[in-house]
C-alpha cells in the first residue's frame, strides 16, 4: 500500500537479531507504533530507501505492518498520513478506506493485471512506432511532482518567504525557497551528522533556459532529512 537509509543498529555479539519491523518501530517511533498505528505516508518506501535501508527489509516490514487489523481499522477517510518524523503528509481517501474495509471483511481481491497482449488469439499484436499518438483511452489524470536529493548544505539567499537555494543536477538547475523551519532542518543535519541526505519534493513550476542553462523552479517544497551511516567494514587486517 504504502511503500523507508540503512542505519545500522548496534547489537551485542550474542544478541538475537531484531525483526525488521521491530527495528523500524525503534528507529521511527513517531511513525511506526504497533500499539496505536496510524496511516503511513504514500511513498514512505522511497523515504526509507533514501535513508539507506535494505529494499527487502523495507518490503517485509511494510507488508507486515500494513496488513494488521489495527492498522486497517484506522485507515479511515480523512485520517492524516504520517511521514518518518510523525508529520502529517496527505490524508486517507475514501477509496483507500473502502479497500481497508474490504480487507478486514475478507472480501478484497487484488485487481487483475491487464493482459500483456490484447490482440485476438491467432493475430499478432500491432507493432506501432514509438512516436504513435495516444488516444483518450491511453491517458489518465495525475499530478506531476519532482523529488530532488542532495547531501551538501548550500549557502542560502534570504528572501521574503524563506531561504532560496539552488541544486545543480546533470540536466537542470533546480531552485526552491525553503520555509525557515525546513532550512533549520538542514542546518541541524549539517551540525549533528557526519553524513546526511535531504529529499526535497514539490510541484514542477516554471521552467526556463531554452537558450541557456535549464532552470526549474520547485513549488510548495516539502523537505525530509535523513542521517546516512557508513556500512561496517568487513575486511580483516592480517597481523
Amino acid at each position: 500500500m504504502t511503500d523507508t537509509p540503512n542505519p545500522e543498529s548496534t547489537v551485542a555479539p550474542d544478541a538475537k537479531p531484531q525483526k525488521p519491523w521491530i527495528e523500524l518501530a525503534a528507529l521511527y517511533p513517531a511513525c511506526f507504533d504497533w500499539q496505536q498505528p496510524r496511516p503511513l505516508k504514500i511513498g514512505i518506501r522511497e523515504d526509507l530507501l533514501a535513508a539507506g535501508h535494505d529494499p527487502k527489509m523495507i518490503h517485509r516490514a511494510l507488508a507486515k505492518y500494513c496488513a494488521r487489523r489495527p492498522y486497517l481499522k484506522v485507515t479511515l477517510a480523512g485520517m492524516p498520513r504520517l511521514d518518518l518524523q510523525g508529520q502529517p503528509v496527505g490524508a486517507v481517501t475514501e477509496a483507500e478506506e473502502a479497500v481497508a474495509k474490504a480487507k478486514l471483511a475478507g472480501t478484497w481481491t487484488p485487481p487483475n493485471r491487464p493482459a500483456s497482449n490484447t490482440a485476438p488469439a491467432g493475430q499478432p499484436a500491432p507493432d506501432l512506432p514509438i512516436d504513435a499518438p495516444l488516444s483518450e483511452d491511453n491517458i489518465v489524470t495525475g499530478r506531476l511532482e519532482l523529488t530532488l536529493k542532495f547531501s551538501a548544505l548550500p549557502k542560502p539567499m534570504p528572501v521574503k518567504s524563506g531561504m532560496k537555494i539552488g541544486v545543480q543536477t546533470d540536466s537542470a538547475l533546480v531552485v526552491a525557497t525553503l520555509p525557515p523551519k525546513a532550512w533549520k532542518k538542514l542546518e541541524k543535519a549539517q551540525a549533528e551528522w557526519p553524513q546526511w541526505v535531504a529529499a526535497l519534493t514539490g510541484k514542477l513550476g516554471t521552467r526556463a533556459g531554452a537558450d541557456g542553462e535549464a532552470v526549474v523552479v520547485l513549488e510548495q517544497p516539502a523537505l525530509q532529512v535523513f542521517e546516512k551511516k557508513a556500512k561496517p567494514n568487513n575486511t580483516h587486517m592480517e597481523p
